[in-house]
């Protein structure tokens, strides 16, 4: 099998970009300078009333704390629950769209290298993957043809791709179908590690010019 340009790099963390510029508040248009930093603010008692957007933002914040040398006592518990709660937010925005007949759940089966997506039980897409020491290099995306992939493979790979940055997996997109999916939905970029970002874009940069 072929190898790709993307296999050989060194993890680092996934950072978002509205994250240089907002911080606990949602005050548009301010500088870096005045964005309190996480260490220096209050972590919020109500997530509730945090929007999703800040929560993104938050999590973030403390993902960049757990890359430290030293990081903080309590940022991994912070980060947990931060992300359990955009995840429980999630779900919550799919309930409300999805039909009430409608069963869905998300794995990695380790045992045939893979990351399944059921619905009423039945599994209606993977993506293949191999192990290359920490990295999880996505290979392939594969949707039952009984199945829309239209609408099944973009909620494949962003699964794929929220479960990885929860689960601190970095990811390399050398499967075609996730380089379109990261083409037509730019934000779940942040999500891969910066390095990867920036040679997925000029990848696409490149391709682009052809």
């Amino acid at each position: 099998m072929e190898t790709s340009s993307f296999v050989d790099y060194h993890p680092q963390a996934a950072q978002l970009a509205e994250s240089e510029q907002l911080g606990w508040g949602a005050v548009p248009r301010v500088s870096p300078s005045a964005t309190p930093r996480v260490e220096e603010s209050e972590f919020p008692g109500d997530l509730a009333a945090v929007s999703t957007r800040q929560l993104r933002v938050l999590c973030n914040q403390m993902y960049r704390l757990l890359d430290r040398d030293f990081p903080p006592m309590d940022a991994l518990h912070r980060y947990e629950v931060l992300v359990e709660e955009i995840e429980r937010r999630e779900v919550q925005a799919e309930a409300r769209t999805a039909p009430v007949t409608a069963r869905s759940g998300f794995r990695d089966n380790s045992l045939f290298s893979r990351f399944e997506l059921f619905s009423d039980g039945t599994m209606v897409g993977h993506v293949k993957y191999e192990m290359k020491g920490s990295h999880a290099v996505l290979i392939q995306a594969v949707v039952d043809p009984r199945f829309d992939a239209v609408d099944v493979e973009p909620a494949l790979i962003r699964q794929v791709l929220l479960n990885a940055h929860k689960r601190r997996i970095a990811v390399v997109p050398y499967c075609p179908r996730v380089r379109e999916f990261l083409t037509e939905f730019p934000q779940y970029r942040t999500l891969l590690p910066a390095d990867q970002r920036v040679r997925l874009e000029a990848t696409l940069r490149a391709a682009g010019d052809d």
